[in-house]
């Protein structure tokens, strides 16, 4: 397993994957509260913080099997945001019997073809331009009127390699994609949404919270994209509240 990982407190095990673009470093504010109660394990995903760049053919949700398997853990919680929502449904949906419960937050979904345009033109423009293009993206309005979340944002975008618009990326994608399998999804869920979000995430949400039988849907109010940076306490409240009671 040579992917970068931290893990600290004890009890219970919670995962955080983070989202595109950015590290396990985005899941300060929920480790600080709640390794006091839970072994709370946070890891960058291949290609991104200090985890090695994709070499060939991978799956996103193999690397984290191949993470809980060198921890050894059998049980614990998931939590996921944005593409680490939809690695966290990957998972679980090869995974059924290890996760205790899933929330995801601001959620991608495989399959969900986008509304949106992600391009940020790095090839034509370099990627400190694209960079640049990226954070002025409307997916992190929201975030910009706190300068204080929005530095910590913009530092992980920084540190990003760019290698995915750079490159292909081999990810091989689950077939048939999670779209068509929210039905076989029965551990209890914790769908997030951040009020401003944008619709794109609102429709998942929506869909997610259709399609998956023993689900809850709740939108955070004030926060846009990043719920778990922008209302830390309300989040962390409800990710608490959730695991306790499962």
């Amino acid at each position: 397993m040579d992917l970068y990982f931290q893990s600290k407190g004890e009890g219970v095990p919670i995962i955080f994957v983070h989202g595109f673009s950015l590290d396990s470093r985005m899941w300060d504010p929920q480790v600080e509260i709640l390794s006091k109660t839970n072994q709370v394990i946070t890891y960058d995903m291949r290609g991104f913080g200090k985890s090695p760049l994709p070499t060939g053919p991978y799956t996103h949700h193999d690397n984290l099997h191949d993470l809980v398997t060198s921890l050894n853990l059998s049980k614990f919680h998931l939590v996921g945001l944005s593409l680490g929502g939809e690695v966290a449904l990957d998972y679980v949906l090869t995974n059924p019997d290890t996760v205790l419960t899933l929330t995801l937050a601001d959620s991608s979904l495989g399959g969900y073809a986008s509304s949106v345009n992600w391009q940020v033109y790095a090839k034509e423009q370099g990627l400190e331009k694209a960079k640049e293009n990226w954070l002025n993206h409307p997916v992190f309005d929201s975030v910009k009127s706190n300068p204080k979340i929005f530095s910590r944002l913009k530092q992980m975008v920084s540190d990003y390699s760019g290698w995915h618009w750079l490159n292909h990326d081999p990810w091989i994608k689950l077939i048939p994609p999670a779209i068509d399998r929210l039905g076989e999804i029965k551990l209890p869920t914790q769908i997030l949404v951040g009020d401003k979000d944008l619709d794109y995430y609102h429709t998942i949400a929506d869909t997610l919270a259709d399609k998956i039988i023993n689900s809850n849907l709740e939108y955070i109010g004030n926060s846009g994209h990043m719920v778990n940076l922008e209302n830390e306490v309300e989040f962390n409240y409800i990710i608490s509240k959730f695991i306790k009671q499962h």
